[in-house]
């Protein structure tokens, strides 16, 4: 349903980080490519409203499989970092701007 937010935010994502689809889904534990996809879990979730599910599945038809675990994981580590560090906020009202 969602599915275009969902390449939107992504999209605003790569542009903004300055980094490829290939990095974003690169099987990687490196801070600049975990970051993004925890900024993403964020968005979906609490500006779009998507359930993990939706998420997984919309990660899924771009080719990346994750666990449902994982993106929990995420969404919540991205969560507290926000808590931390306002200067994230700035950056997630950014990214959230969706094109028509």
């Amino acid at each position: 349903m969602k599915e275009y937010i969902f390449r939107q935010y992504l999209a605003n994502i790569l542009s903004h980080l300055d980094i490829t689809q290939n990095e974003f889904f690169e099987q990687s534990k490196k801070r600049e490519v975990v970051l993004p996809r925890q900024i993403l879990y964020y968005l979906c979730r609490e500006k779009a409203n998507m359930q993990f599910t939706e998420i997984r599945r919309y990660l899924s038809k771009q080719g990346f499989e994750v666990a449902l675990d994982t993106i929990i994981y995420g969404y919540n580590s991205f969560s507290e970092l926000l808590k931390e560090d306002e200067d994230y906020l700035y950056i997630v009202n950014k990214l959230k701007e969706i094109q028509n």
